[in-house]
């Protein structure tokens, strides 16, 4: 290979766009954990959409309201073990010492976390009982009481 002749000037490359070695999984826009992300939001949005299109398939209200316990029931289970733990690094459990006193313990996993998960489990968690508060109070205005207890 022929050396660049003295006249041409050689240009740094400044605006080097290569992946670096490693980084081939952390492309933007992509999450760490899809599948993970979208079970956090699949219980969470399945329990809202049972609850306004249960009048639809079922005239039980008892069993409307099963299901939709059952599956706030996994969304809790969801979020204490799993994505609590992959999206935002968070974990909690409780133990009881030898004196019969229970103790809480809560750690949280700093640094290693996609920000864009972060986003999703913290806006998840807070908007879908805001949600669930709205669809309350319509069905306080509504006199759909049996759905109030």
């Amino acid at each position: 290979m022929a050396a660049a002749p003295s006249s041409v000037r050689q240009v740094p490359l400044l605006d080097d766009d290569t992946v670096e070695f490693g980084d081939e999984d952390n492309v933007k826009g992509r999450f760490k954990h899809p599948y993970v992300t979208f079970f956090h939001l699949a219980f969470r949005g399945a329990a809202l959409v049972v609850y306004l299109l249960c009048g639809l398939f079922s005239n039980s209200f008892i069993a409307s309201f099963i299901f939709i316990v059952f599956l706030h029931s996994l969304d809790f289970w969801t979020v204490k073990n799993v994505t609590g733990r992959l999206m935002v690094g968070l974990r909690w459990w409780n133990y009881i010492d030898d004196n019969g006193e229970s103790h809480w313990v809560f750690e949280s996993r700093k640094g290693r976390v996609d920000p864009g998960e972060v986003r999703v489990f913290w806006i998840a968690l807070v908007a879908f009982p805001v949600l669930w508060a709205l669809l309350f109070i319509v069905a306080l205005f509504g006199f759909k009481f049996r759905w109030l207890v």
